[in-house]
């Protein structure tokens, strides 16, 4: 009876193991996918692509946001910050939820006129990362 006990102990212990280490690379190219989309939304948002950034984004986004307001907002953004020039990641967190994987970025962004902090959340659906909210933070978007 020990030497079962032990076998199932031993393979109880190798299937979580493997289970962890399979997570482990879903969470890692989860956040490759959306580091991606970031840049993506990016080079869209220089090129003032801005109907390509909400086509590319979630249902869950259409559902808070016109592609007019988007437009507003990036159209403000761009005419106060100026376009991306650099990006520092700052912090990052992959989750499986009830909704599927959900990605949430965070980068301090230098623009050409001033710097911001801005906080990215994507559903990822196998190699596709699709925006779920936008957030940018910067003290410029208020003063000028």
């Amino acid at each position: 009876m020990g030497h079962n006990y032990s076998r199932v102990l031993t393979l109880l212990l190798l299937s979580t193991l493997a289970l962890a280490v399979t997570n482990s690379c879903s969470l890692t190219k989860s956040k490759e996918i959306a580091e991606a989309a970031v840049k993506r939304f990016h080079d869209q948002f220089n090129a003032g692509k801005y109907a390509d950034i909400y086509s590319d984004s979630d249902e869950q986004f259409k559902k808070v946001a016109t592609e007019q307001d988007l437009a507003d907002l990036l159209q403000a953004v761009q005419r106060k910050l100026g376009t991306v020039k650099d990006v520092k990641g700052s912090s990052w967190g992959v989750n499986t939820t009830t909704s599927g994987i959900m990605a949430n970025l965070s980068y301090d962004t230098d623009f050409t006129e001033g710097r911001a902090a801005e906080e990215f959340v994507f559903h990822i659906t196998g190699n596709q990362a699709k925006l779920v909210r936008y957030n940018i933070n910067s003290p410029l978007l208020i003063t000028r």
